[in-house]
This record gives C-alpha cells, sequence and structure tokens, in this order.
C-alpha cells in the first residue's frame, strides 16, 4: 500500500496498548502511535518482516478488540500495519472516536499553522501508515 492509497484519517491514540502475536514471536507489547479504521503505526522495538500475518489485541479504557492484521513496514521505531478482519461495531467505534477527536479542533487553523511551520523548519514529522 503506497502513500496515494491511504484514505483513512488517522489519528493519535495516547494511550492505547497492543500486544502483537505471530508464527516467530509471541505477545510482544507496543503502544499505538496513531490508528485509523484501516489500520494503525505501533511503537515497538520486535521486527516484523512486511507482509507477514499478526495478531493484535489492542485495548485501552474505552475498548478492546482483537484484529488480523499484516505487516506494512518494519523501521526503527516500529510498524505499520493494515487491519485485515476488522469487525464493523469495532470499525464503527473508532470512527466515532475519530469524529470526536477531529471536532474538538479548529481544522482550518491548525492546518495553515501546522504547514507553515513545517515549510519553515523543514520539519516533517511521520507517523502514517
Amino acid at each position: 500500500m503506497n502513500r496515494a492509497q491511504r484514505l483513512a484519517v488517522r489519528i493519535p491514540f495516547i494511550g492505547w496498548q497492543a500486544h502483537i502475536s505471530s508464527e516467530r514471536l509471541e505477545n510482544t507489547q507496543a503502544k499505538i502511535a496513531n490508528m485509523s479504521t484501516g489500520g494503525a503505526y505501533l511503537i515497538t522495538q520486535a521486527e516484523y518482516e512486511p507482509g507477514s500475518i499478526v495478531t493484535l489485541w489492542i485495548r485501552s479504557s474505552k475498548m478492546s478488540f482483537f484484529v488480523t492484521a499484516q505487516v506494512l513496514r518494519n523501521d526503527p521505531f516500529g510498524i505499520a500495519v493494515y487491519f485485515l478482519d476488522l469487525c464493523e461495531s469495532t470499525k464503527c467505534s473508532i470512527s466515532e472516536i475519530i469524529t470526536r477527536f477531529l471536532s474538538r479542533r479548529k481544522p482550518e487553523k491548525f492546518v495553515i499553522e501546522r504547514t507553515s511551520m513545517d515549510v519553515e523548519n523543514n520539519l516533517e514529522l511521520n507517523c502514517n501508515l
């Protein structure tokens, strides 16, 4: 999946935890950096081969769910995964959390300030899937 194919809005899910298991590694812990209804970026020191299938148990004080995912990339900070079998009710719950998060901000002001700062400082923070 390349950047052009990323259609889902991702937001930070601070404080959310994930347990990752695969055929190669059992029960690695990770923190969620960001998530959408399509996938997530997990902060972990464990290395997973791109293309490998993992099982995630994602939990927070708001919800908890299991999902099968495919590893899209592995970098020094963590892994990006694409959800393969996220159930519709969980997808709706994540969408609702994202909508609430976005409605708390003033999008026009945030985008303008963030863009001008990034251009001036040549700083690019990328936690996208």
